[in-house]
């Protein structure tokens, strides 16, 4: 039997202020803890264990809405431990035992997305990504490193300290779930100092010659583990409500030489800004004074400009457009911004 375990019982410090990470919504709508498993083939697995904790049930419902979440998966099941936990290394050994589960069993963190297929039949295994091929990686030092040979097996993992060009991911698997029970138990009674990681225990594991890890690179990464990270997500997937005549297209209106009727000249520089945005993840919506005759059209122009808007609000007032929405630590100030810029005028500086 395969299960994988995503642990949710830490305190979330590095999001103050906030729901439990796992519980933030990602623009799209989706919760993060949704995000985190999109990319990873969880049909492998019999059995998926959501671990969280009684004092994030109590103050934000976190049992009722996983369930909510996950109501058309009979595989989820939730483990509710009474407290938070000294590290995500005792989330899983109490899990372990809680739920008992026996078998092959992966570890997922919740603050990541991360694309890997897992075969059926399960081997000690960490997901790591290569620095060299993926150089864009944020909070390098806040990462672990795998030490890989070159037939791909590790030696060892190293916690916040760059001795490789391998990262860990934080996706872990194990063959038995007993053989990380009983590591964890000898290392308990030699009183470790300090947060004891899940790579502590990999390699404790490793460094008694009797387990082989091997190192498994991931497809793609996105990581979401620090606030700033978060914020740069919630960044790109902005909603922009765009206008049309003098921003996207040369101005004009309904009469003259001129006209929307005629009028096919677009400001390119736009375009481009525009469709970039797009591109990265944003939400364009067309507004323009145009009337609904207009719009098949307009949407002609954009598409050859590889601008597919997600709505068009034709026949808006020839007026001042005014954005009204609110804001908290989960949408924070500012949550609705103007850019007013002059007609037919470059759009990329106000955007910076």
């Amino acid at each position: 039997m395969n299960t994988l375990i995503i642990p949710c019982a830490g305190k979330s410090s590095r999001f103050p202020n906030m729901k439990p990470k796992y519980m933030l919504t990602h623009p799209d709508g989706k919760l993060m803890i949704e995000k985190s498993m999109e990319k990873i083939n969880v049909d492998v697995f019999d059995r998926i264990i959501i671990t969280i904790v009684k004092p994030h049930d109590e103050k934000y419902e976190a049992k009722l809405i996983m369930e909510q979440v996950f109501n058309n998966n009979s595989k989820v099941e939730i483990c509710m431990l009474d407290d938070f936990t000294s590290s995500a290394s005792e989330t899983v050994y109490l899990t372990l035992k809680k739920m008992n589960v026996e078998g092959a069993f992966v570890i997922k963190d919740s603050d990541n997305r991360v694309e890997v297929n897992f075969n059926k039949q399960i081997k000690n295994s960490i997901i790591g990504y290569n620095l060299h091929e993926h150089p864009n990686i944020t909070n390098i030092p806040g990462k672990s490193f795998l030490i890989v040979n070159e037939q791909g097996i590790i030696h060892d993992i190293i916690e916040k300290q760059v001795v490789s060009n391998i990262i860990c991911l934080g996706v872990y698997c194990f063959e038995n779930a007993l053989d990380f029970i009983n590591a964890y138990d000898e290392m308990l009674t030699k009183k470790i100092s300090g947060e004891m990681y899940i790579s502590h225990v990999i390699s404790y594991m490793l460094a008694s010659n009797n387990y082989v890890f091997s190192s498994i690179l991931a497809l793609s990464y996105d990581d979401w583990g620090t606030l700033s990270e978060w914020k740069e997500v919630q960044k790109k997937h902005r909603t922009y409500f765009v206008d049309v005549d003098g921003v996207l297209m040369k101005n004009c209106g309904k009469y003259g030489k001129r006209n929307w009727y005629n009028n096919t000249e677009t400001l390119p520089d736009n375009m481009e800004t525009i469709r970039k945005l797009q591109d990265d993840g944003a939400q364009i919506v067309i507004t323009t004074s145009r009337p609904e005759e207009f719009r098949a059209n307009l949407e002609k122009i954009l598409n050859e400009n590889g601008i597919k808007p997600y709505a068009m609000l034709m026949g808006m007032n020839h007026a001042a457009r005014v954005v009204v929405n609110d804001f908290a630590p989960t949408n924070p100030y500012p949550s609705g911004i103007a850019i007013t810029l002059p007609r037919n005028n470059s759009i990329k500086e106000y955007l910076q």
